[in-house]
């Protein structure tokens, strides 16, 4: 039976609760607003799986593979603008999409939470799209996910890297047809501030807001923008450092306990490719930066240089150092 002895030890990626064969594990938030398991004892049969599935107790080997950085961007200025840095992942996603594949990522609910769907079309990319500073809940992702590739579809799985740890871990073997692409991280804030933060909005503009970007590049992409809005209305927008949300974030008063002790931040990874921003671009390859968004990409496996290989043609790239 799993028993959490500290909750630093829990990432949250609800791989113990989609393997139960019984349903005896929930997800429950706690005081903070993070979702730990919880487990209905009189229930359990203790098959241990739970226990061989959870990515903090189940360590895994990334691939050997020598690893090769990018800096990047999407040859396509809409699909940039609309993304918050480099826009590598929807060249990544349209390339599976095209395969007749499934992407996998993170999107916002009507009330502004976020959990992670599963689209088939290239025209629902946009709920994927753009960083979402909250972490996000995988209820039965990882389920359906197991269930696609084993019908042989293709499937790019984009999330945090203890959550792709956790589908790893979950489905116990390696698929030829699952990309997996981890997203450089910060750490996840509670979705309790999230959430209290959104309700303040509402009540300070007497309407509730229906989209939220967390980086709004209008001004800048180094000095991006949070912004708000309503149906058509925009409702608030201001500098990350003029926002109350963004700076707890940054400054670290708000992550998941398990987040700063990472388990899963090193390199090599165990995801296919890594994508982030490519902060100091500016410095280092200022024939990169034109403050539009450059990405730094990690190619970490052979599957990964594959479908690198296969969008090259579609990304302004330069190879560097990892």
């Amino acid at each position: 039976m799993l028993k959490l002895k500290h909750n630093y030890d829990c990432c949250g990626c609800g791989a113990c609760q989609q393997s139960c064969p019984k349903n005896c594990i929930t997800m429950a938030s706690d005081g903070e607003g993070f979702l730990y398991p919880q487990v209905d004892e009189a229930a359990c049969v203790n098959c241990g799986l739970c226990e061989k599935v959870c990515p903090i107790l189940k360590k895994q080997k990334p691939s050997a593979y020598d690893v090769t950085a990018y800096a990047a961007y999407t040859s396509n200025e809409e699909i940039r603008r609309i993304s918050s840095s480099g826009g590598i992942f929807s060249v990544l996603a349209q390339e599976v999409l095209s395969r007749g594949g499934v992407v996998a990522g993170a999107a916002f609910d009507e009330d502004l939470s976020v959990r992670h769907i599963l689209v088939q079309k290239d025209g629902e990319l946009n709920r994927l799209r753009g960083s979402k500073y909250v972490q996000s809940r995988m209820e039965d992702t990882y389920i359906q996910i197991r269930d696609l590739l084993k019908q042989e579809k293709a499937v790019l799985f984009t999330g945090v890297s203890c959550q792709v740890a956790g589908l790893k871990a979950f489905l116990g073997r390696e698929y030829d047809n699952l990309y997996t692409v981890d997203v450089l991280c910060h750490g996840v804030p509670s979705p309790k501030v999230w959430a209290a933060y959104c309700r303040e909005k509402e009540g300070v503009f007497g309407e509730k807001p229906s989209e939220v970007s967390f980086r709004d590049k209008r001004i800048s992409w180094r000095k991006y923008s949070i912004s708000m809005k309503s149906g058509q209305n925009e409702l608030y927008c201001r500098r990350g450092g003029e926002d109350a949300y963004l700076q707890v974030f940054l400054k670290d008063l708000c992550l998941r306990p398990s987040c700063h002790s990472c388990r899963f931040k090193n390199v090599p990874r165990l995801s296919d490719l890594t994508i982030g921003d490519a902060w100091g671009i500016e410095k280092h390859m200022p024939d990169m930066d034109d403050d539009r968004g450059t990405s730094v990409v990690l190619v970490n496996s052979r599957k990964g240089q594959a479908l690198w290989d296969c969008v090259a043609e579609k990304v302004v790239f330069r190879s560097g150092e990892v």
